[in-house]
């Protein structure tokens, strides 16, 4: 009888994915409505939404069913990302945790200050032409370095290799500052989380100017991009607005 128990004890824990609707859906879908299906990019944002609330709550879903031995030997075999998370480097804003997303749900492309150039822009590409991507979420961070760095350098330009990264934070930090400072630390701090929010803004915005074919997607309305920021101290990501 111990034996049967420690059995059944067994398979809860080695399996819990089972429990869950969700993991009843072929990579690519969730069940959305009773049906499994592959989200639009509201429904995908809502996915990220409610991921970023269980987040905030502690409450992660990421080891116990989307990074399994399951899914991950799935996944293996092909991905299907339903969104595209470009966004910094830092090592305090992990967009599979923040989502509370596991393996082959979401492209994520990375480099400090969440800006795009050529290979940020070729990356995007590729998740939407050949993953099936629809959504994706430019998302900037409180008290971003990248953008600090730029801040704390303007009017002058930074040289090297940090200089390519923040000459294009630089417009973003040009049109906040305008030329002049405040010279009080937090009257600084405040005019830094400004120029992180015009930096999302003018990025996000960008996407369309330097590539044709997120242009083209997003006329056909069969990709949307949404701008957001991460706060490090809640952990809640806001959606800001158009």
């Amino acid at each position: 009888m111990k034996k049967v128990l420690l059995a059944a004890a067994f398979l809860m824990f080695a399996v819990p994915a089972m429990a869950d609707e969700d993991a009843r859906c072929a990579t690519g879908t969730y069940r959305i409505n009773e049906v499994c299906v592959k989200p639009t990019p509201e429904q995908g944002l809502e996915l990220l939404l409610k991921g970023n609330a269980k987040y905030i709550k502690g409450d992660l879903d990421l080891l116990k069913k989307y990074a399994s031995p399951t899914v991950r030997k799935e996944v293996a075999l092909g991905q299907k990302p339903f969104a595209i998370v470009l966004t910094c480097s830092d090592s305090r804003v992990p967009p599979e945790l923040i989502f509370d997303k596991g393996l082959g749900e979401i492209f994520v492309v990375r480099v400090a200050g969440n800006i795009v150039a050529p290979h940020e822009l070729g990356s995007i590409e590729y998740a939407l032409e050949h993953l099936g991507a629809n959504l994706i979420v430019v998302l900037g961070h409180e008290k971003c370095g990248a953008v600090g760095s730029t801040y704390g350098a303007y009017p002058n330009h930074v040289e090297g290799n940090i200089g390519s990264l923040t000459e294009s934070i630089y417009p973003a930090v040009d049109k906040v500052v305008a030329g002049s400072k405040p010279t009080g630390a937090v009257e600084q701090a405040a005019q830094v989380e400004e120029c992180i929010l015009e930096n999302i803004k003018i990025v996000s915005e960008s996407l369309e100017s330097k590539s044709d074919i997120i242009k083209e997607l997003v006329e056909k309305g069969e990709t949307k991009i949404v701008r957001a920021r991460y706060d490090l101290d809640e952990g809640r990501v806001t959606i800001l607005g158009e």
